[in-house]
């Protein structure tokens, strides 16, 4: 079995890539509908993980990354109970 195929099962499948990185980075005003497509992402919690162990850069499973780690920069513009729903979404089971 691909280790990636779980990539076809996203909700984020059929967008462009760069909502996901530059676009993400440049316009504070998307994030918001970036972060709620990822929230009711089915593989979520595996894009998260991923994006951790590989120490990734952009979003992934909801949360900016820069070298695997949680970007303070790219998640200040969230408040407390938002953190607590994407903690929640990538860590109970659905």
């Amino acid at each position: 079995m691909d280790k990636n195929a779980w990539k076809d099962q996203g909700s984020c499948v059929n967008y462009d890539v760069n909502l996901f990185f530059d676009t993400y980075e440049e316009n504070e005003k998307i994030r918001p509908a970036i972060e709620k497509l990822c929230s009711e992402c089915p593989v979520a919690r595996t894009c998260f993980a991923v994006g951790i162990s590989q120490k990734e850069y952009g979003i992934w499973g909801g949360i900016y990354l820069e070298k695997g780690k949680i970007s303070r920069e790219f998640g200040k513009h969230r408040n407390k109970e938002d953190w607590a729903q994407t903690w929640k979404y990538l860590t109970t089971d659905k």
